[in-house]
Parts: C-alpha cells; sequence; structure tokens
C-alpha cells in the first residue's frame, strides 16, 4: 500500500472515531436499510367525538338534559388533563328522535366530521338508523338510552348502557299478571321503533303467562288525538292498559284518559320518569318500569349545580357513563376505532353512576334488574301493594 495512501486511511479512521464519540444522541438514525428515522411528534390534537340525541321534537326536554351529560363527563376529563394530553372535543347532532333527521346527523358525523366514536343514540331509531354507517366505518356507538331488541343483533361496533326492552317488556307482563292479577289487557302504543318492539315483547310474555289481550291499537308519535283509541279501550274488557309512547303523545293520552273517564290500571315503560309525564295533568296512580340503579347523591348534586337543574332526568347518568366509558377506553388503547371496539367487550363490572355495567358479546348489558314506580301527586315513588 503506498505510505500516502495509508496516512490518510488512518486519518478518516480517526475522524470518525472522534466525531462517533462526540455526535448528538438526538439526531436522526438510520435503520439497517439505511433509510432515516425522525423522532415521534407526539399527538397534541383534539380527540374528536360525536353525540347524538334529540335536540328537538317531542324528547327533546331528555336529549338536552342527557347532553348535558355528557358535557359534564367530558369537563371533567379535559379538567384533569385531556386523553393522554389531548383535549376532548364533542360535535353534537340533533336526531330529534326521528330515524331519517338521525341518519342523516350520523352520516354527518363519520363521514364529515370523522368523528372517533359516537356517544348515542337515545331513541331507538336514531340508533337503528346508523347501525350500517357505523359497521361500514368501524365507528363505535355506544347508545344511552336506546332499548329495541332489535339493536342486540344491530352489529359488532355497537354498544348501549341500558337494558334491553327484551327484559323490560317481560317484566311489566309478569307484573300486571301476576302482582296486580290483571288478566285481560289493551295495548296501545306509537308506532316506533322502541315503542313497537316493547309492546310485541309484553305482548307475547303475557300471554305465554295466561292473560289475553283483547285490544291492540296504535297511533302516529305526532298524533295529539288518542280519544277514538282511547274509547276504544274503555268499551272494551280490558282491565289494565299498557301504553308504550314517547313524552309528548303521552302527557296528551293521560289529559285525555281523565276527560273520559278511563279508570283502569296504567303501565309504561321507563320513559314515564321523565319529569313533563310525571308533572302531567291525569297521571296519579300511573305505573311504570325503571332499571334499578343506585342512588348516587353525590353525581345528582355535582349535576344539579353545573346545571342549575333541580333534578336528573332519566338517561342523563347513561350519557354521563356512555361518555366516559368510551374515553376511559381512548386513553388505554388510543384511537384505533377496531382497538376501541375490541376493548369495549372487555368492560367488565364497571361501576357507572347509572350502575354496574358489563357489556356480553352482543354490545348488550349482561344483566338487568328493574322495579316498578308509581306516580303518586305529580312525584314519582317506588310502588308497594297496598
Amino acid at each position: 500500500m503506498p505510505k500516502k495512501l495509508g496516512i490518510m486511511i488512518a486519518g478518516l479512521a480517526l475522524f470518525l472515531l472522534i466525531g462517533g464519540g462526540c455526535s448528538r444522541t438526538d439526531a436522526p438514525t438510520t435503520n439497517t436499510s439505511g433509510a432515516t428515522e425522525t423522532p415521534a411528534v407526539k399527538d397534541t390534537s383534539p380527540i374528536k367525538l360525536g353525540w347524538l340525541g334529540p335536540l328537538t321534537g317531542d324528547v327533546s326536554s331528555v336529549g338536552t338534559a342527557n347532553r348535558e351529560g355528557t358535557e359534564l363527563a367530558v369537563k371533567e376529563i379535559n379538567d384533569a388533563g385531556g386523553i393522554n394530553g389531548r383535549k376532548v372535543e364533542v360535535v353534537y347532532e340533533d336526531g330529534a328522535c326521528d330515524s331519517k333527521t338521525a341518519s342523516n346527523a350520523g352520516n354527518k358525523l363519520i363521514n364529515v366530521e370523522k368523528v372517533t366514536a359516537i356517544v348515542g343514540g337515545l331513541c331507538s331509531g336514531e340508533t337503528l338508523a346508523n347501525t350500517t354507517v357505523a359497521e361500514e366505518n368501524k365507528v363505535v356507538m355506544v347508545a344511552y338510552g336506546s332499548t329495541a331488541p332489535s339493536l342486540t343483533t344491530a352489529g359488532d361496533y355497537i354498544f348501549r348502557v341500558v337494558p334491553s326492552d327484551s327484559y323490560q317488556g317481560k317484566y311489566a307482563a309478569n307484573f300486571v299478571y301476576s302482582t296486580l292479577g290483571k288478566k285481560k289487557v289493551a295495548v296501545l302504543y306509537a308506532k316506533t321503533d322502541y315503542t313497537e318492539g316493547i309492546a310485541q315483547v309484553f305482548i307475547d310474555e303475557y300471554k305465554k303467562l295466561g292473560g289475553e289481550v283483547v285490544l291492540t291499537d296504535t297511533f302516529l308519535q305526532t298524533d295529539r288525538d288518542l280519544k277514538t283509541q282511547l274509547t276504544k279501550v274503555k268499551n272494551s274488557e280490558a282491565e289494565a292498559l299498557y301504553f308504550p309512547t314517547y313524552t309528548e303523545a303521552a302527557v296528551v293520552g293521560f289529559k285525555q284518559m281523565k276527560e273520559l273517564g278511563l279508570s283502569i290500571s296504567i303501565i309504561g315503560p321507563e320513559g314515564y320518569a321523565d319529569p313533563k309525564i310525571v308533572a302531567a295533568e291525569g297521571t296519579h296512580d300511573t305505573m311504570y318500569t325503571a332499571p334499578v340503579s343506585p342512588e348516587n347523591e353525590s353525581f345528582n348534586n355535582k349535576f344539579m349545580a353545573a346545571t342549575k337543574r333541580t333534578d336528573v332526568p332519566i338517561y342523563t347518568t347513561h350519557a354521563y357513563d356512555a361518555t366516559k366509558i368510551l374515553l376511559e377506553t381512548i386513553k388505554k388503547v388510543g384511537t384505533d376505532k377496531e382497538m376501541i371496539k375490541n376493548e369495549l367487550y372487555n368492560v367488565k363490572n364497571y361501576q357507572g353512576v347509572s350502575g354496574e355495567i358489563t357489556f356480553d358479546k352482543n354490545g348488550d348489558l349482561a344483566t338487568a334488574n328493574y322495579e316498578i314506580m308509581v306516580i303518586k301527586n305529580n312525584k314519582s315513588e317506588k310502588y308497594s301493594a297496598q
């Protein structure tokens, strides 16, 4: 080897040795393929959730309160630093308890707003209208008030923190037949996904018990004159009326029952806990099924202080829980939509303000417990046999 060349090689080796020992530790590195690797940039952009529920229409009084339940949950998360340093933003869309309106709202949340997941809907029709688009785009929906039995098989990305009406309808039928001892009933219900589903469960179970359904009739949720149907009930041999509907039609119905002198036992679903129904004319002694939930004085006080309300409307605790469960899941696994879905199936014995939550293989609550409430002097209280 020529001497000059040997000196150059030795010098180069010495330069590399010295330079390598003094190199910056945060400089870009190369992998085995020679490609340059840059330090990962932490994502600090907001996590965007969607919310779906009725902010207008017959059930808006409930939907507005439920939105406030979600807002409280998000505020608590953000005040504590967000999710892994990222703030949470919510896009609120009005489903109006109407399938077409809710479908448009859901499509906007998923395809325009590109939300990570959706809290909602309240009404079963709102959720059912979006199951296909949610499945196609792998966007989880956690419903906080949708109880229709058909949601059980609606898809892998559909969850709910309220029990299916397959429990509630059966419980109501057993109460009417066995506890009240009523062997003949009339069933009058609104033509919606929710009320049609629970009415059919009630009818099937009541007949199985040996009871007779002497009259079945329907009306549109937007109807404000039910006197024709109620007159049929009065003229039938029914000893009790099962009357599942949403708020505004219920309020009208009770007033017209009083005007017609309909004096048989009236039983309805958990939606009767709406303060507007409880305060309505003609509801005295009306009974309804309600999920057994813990008396959560701490949450109630916190919610009422934040919203200046004097009560906690139905499903508000469920909207709060649905939001918290979603955000805690995202904190654990990140924003990958399939990972969020998979992790939700692992939720067991979650102690929510609405009660204990465990999701089964269908995204339904694994267990459901009900009790009967009765309206006395425009206040709800637990039913007790006279």
